[in-house]
């Protein structure tokens, strides 16, 4: 089924400084339930939808340091029942009305999908929409990028946030299964270079490595390593955000942590292989002593390494098997390895070591301990 969003004027708009070009894009955009249901028409845009409450619109779109990125709004509304579980219906909307003044006004929806509630999700945001804190984080993180990247690091850059309209909000706070959230309602304008998830949240995942290689038309091996150097050199730099994003003020090291975010399903992956983390609502800074640097180094790589490597393992796999060189699993890591001191060979931060038959990876910083973590094993 087409998808639609429907353009309003935000009750407030805050503007990312880095993208002050792309203000014009800093609208509201509501699901068609949502629209239907406040009889708004205006500003019709064919988008895809991405997750629960997200969407993406392809026709707007900016080029961006040789890549293309795709306008995303996350919170325009939720397809799913909360509590119920399958798609969003009139009757489930129904059930959620807690004003039955609203109950007529409810025939106004033919599509279901995109409705804002207020039914309160984890305490953090509004259901279908996005919740003050986040919001202002996701604002607040983007806006310390060099674009789309943290030394390295890359990232779904918030362009900008808006506070949806006063009425809407009103309207939607009626609509609940058992409690409410109870701050203002915003939405977040951020840009995507994919839909593409490692292997979760999508209908698009790495794991299925022969359909996105198709998509991304990479056919043949040449392509399939170029890709998979690109994966690897950004997934390592996401695995040591914690050392990249640090600023060392006397006898304290700060840096940006991951809370309850994860590469599975949180990131995206653009057609060159290059890791974008999309969901940043999740980064948060976190103090330490030099003394505990590297504790928290490693514990930020061992929190997220494993999805890596999964993913990397498929694409690695699916590379040799484009290559018609189907190698025992002793052979390919080993070429592997190769492929990893190649892709850290430029990188600032990280590079590869071989000591005692392991690869390390050793992560160094200015003013920063050095930290060493092995990442693959018994290697020669």
């Amino acid at each position: 089924m087409d998808y639609h969003l429907f353009e309003t004027e935000p009750e407030r708009r805050i503007i990312n400084p880095n993208y002050k070009t792309l203000d014009k894009w800093v609208k509201a955009y509501l699901g068609p339930a949502t629209a239907e249901f406040h009889e708004i028409s205006n500003g019709k845009h064919f988008a895809l939808r991405d997750e629960n409450r997200n969407a993406i619109i392809p026709n707007l779109n900016k080029e961006i340091d040789g890549k293309l990125f795709y306008l995303s709004i996350k919170g325009c509304g939720a397809q799913e029942d909360m509590f119920f579980g399958g798609k969003l219906t009139l009757s489930k909307i129904r059930a959620a009305c807690r004003d039955p003044k609203y109950i007529a006004q409810l025939n106004n929806i033919k599509n279901c999908s995109g409705f804002i509630m207020g039914e309160s999700w984890m305490g953090e945001s509004p259901y279908g929409a996005q919740g003050y804190i986040n919001g202002f984080d996701e604002l607040k993180f983007s806006s310390i990028a060099n674009l789309d990247s943290i030394k390295g690091a890359h990232l779904c850059p918030a362009i900008g946030l808006v506070q949806l309209p006063k009425n809407i909000e009103e309207t939607a706070k009626k609509f609940f299964w058992c409690r409410t959230y109870d701050d203002h309602f915003y939405q977040v304008i951020r840009l995507v270079p994919s839909n593409i998830r490692l292997y979760f949240e999508s209908h698009h995942v790495i794991a299925n490595t022969k359909s996105i290689f198709s998509l991304f038309e990479i056919n043949s091996a040449n392509k399939a390593e170029l890709f998979e150097l690109n994966f690897i050199k950004s997934g390592i730099a996401l695995l040591s955000l914690y050392a990249r994003s640090a600023k060392v003020e006397g006898k304290q090291i700060s840096g940006i942590i991951y809370k309850d975010v994860w590469l599975d399903k949180d990131c995206v992956v653009a057609p060159d292989g290059t890791i974008h983390f999309a969901d940043i609502e999740g980064f948060i800074w976190k103090n330490t002593s030099p003394e505990e640097y590297e504790k928290i180094v490693k514990e930020e790589w061992q929190k997220l390494v494993f999805e890596f490597l999964y993913a990397l393992i498929k694409i690695d796999s699916y590379r040799h098997n484009l290559n018609e060189s189907y190698l025992e699993w002793d052979k390919q890591r080993e070429e592997l390895a190769l492929l990893i001191h190649q892709a850290l060979n430029k990188d600032i931060f990280t590079y590869a070591e071989n000591r005692n038959n392991d690869l390390i990876i050793v992560i160094e910083g200015e003013s920063l301990p050095r930290v060493e973590i092995p990442l693959i094993e018994m290697v020669n």
